[in-house]
């Protein structure tokens, strides 16, 4: 009897340490998910950094909206850091635009679209950012 009481304690001890062993490693997992997370690089949230080459651009567009009421047809006179080119398209309307930037010595372009529709009882934005490798 006393043996079969020593066996079952010493299994009960085991399953209780096997049960803690499991439950240090979730905690510390977490907190490294917690700490991996915290110094996570999120750049791709912030687009201010990333359309920094094309503020000029957005800058004259969006004078030129405000003045005239809608986007201009051709860009003259912009001119970017150097080793960028850019192209500028708007829609047919007028309430949209696209900026595409492209690197002379990377092979990476950056895509910039921003529309603004404006009616007697509603408004509209949309922006979209797009960095891909050709």
């Amino acid at each position: 009897m006393k043996e079969r009481l020593t066996n079952v304690i010493k299994w009960f001890l085991m399953i209780l340490g096997a049960l803690f062993l499991i439950q240090i490693l979730l905690v510390v997992g977490a907190i490294l998910g917690v700490v991996g997370f915290a110094n996570a690089d999120l750049d791709f949230l912030n687009t201010d950094k990333k359309l920094k080459p094309a503020e000029p651009i957005i800058k004259y567009v969006e004078d030129y909206r405000a003045k005239n009421g809608k986007y201009p047809d051709k860009l003259e006179g912009i001119k970017l850091k150097k080793g960028l080119e850019y192209k500028y398209e708007t829609t047919k309307d007028g309430n949209c635009y696209t900026i595409t930037i492209k690197s002379k010595d990377q092979n990476l372009k950056k895509q910039y679209q921003y529309c603004m529709l404006d009616s007697e009882n509603a408004s509209s934005k949309s922006e979209s950012y797009i960095e891909y490798s050709e």
